[in-house]
């Protein structure tokens, strides 16, 4: 069999992959530039160190696939779907991130610095080490999502579900509740974070 191809440090600009499927290739420290992957899905494709800037994700399908320490700049991700992908260390900055479909995943040590992540349903997603603060988290699920060391100051985080959501290393005195949805034992970390006297 045929093996699926492999790109490295290539110089990827203005590209038409609308629709287009991809399946097993590897893209190493490349450089995509104002390229189209509307309705485009990728199965098991790894993007390894690659920048992306002003690419156009919209309705895109992405299964089981990488993208590990990208940075993405002024990208749009409108009504996609990421289906047990790994986004280990990538930065998205200026990068729309919603409408997003997201089905379990591997998003440690990613840097989304006041992004627009309100209304989506992170479940069980981890982020450990996720640099998430100044994000709107406003109406998110995250329930039993690891969010262990992640930071989160700043972040909004009204009407959110946090409720089985790991928040060990979590600097809960930085992080704004309104509304949040939160158990038992993780209400009496947020109290005493806060100064309150529990008991």
């Amino acid at each position: 069999m045929p093996q699926p191809p492999e790109h490295v440090d290539e110089d990827l600009r203005r590209l038409d992959w609308y629709g287009e499927v991809l399946h097993g290739a590897t893209f190493t420290r490349c450089r995509f530039v104002d390229c189209d992957l509307t309705e485009a899905e990728t199965r098991g494709v790894v993007f390894d160190g690659c920048t992306f800037s002003g690419v156009r994700f919209n309705v895109s399908r992405h299964v089981g696939t990488a993208f590990l320490r990208c940075r993405l700049r002024d990208c749009r991700f409108f009504d996609a779907e990421l289906d047990d992908c790994k986004l280990t260390g990538s930065e998205f900055v200026g990068t729309t991130l919603r409408p997003l479909t997201v089905r379990g995943g591997d998003w440690s040590y990613v840097t989304m610095r006041a992004a627009d992540l309100s209304g989506l349903d992170l479940s069980g997603l981890r982020l450990a080490e996720a640099d998430l603060s100044g994000a709107d988290l406003a109406r998110a699920a995250l329930r039993g999502a690891d969010l262990t060391n992640a930071r989160l100051d700043g972040a909004t985080l009204t009407d959110a579900d946090l409720r089985g959501a790991s928040l060990e290393g979590v600097a809960l005195a930085e992080m704004r509740f309104d509304r949040t949805r939160l158990e038992v034992d993780q209400a009496v970390l947020v109290a005493l974070a806060h100064g309150v006297l529990v008991g």
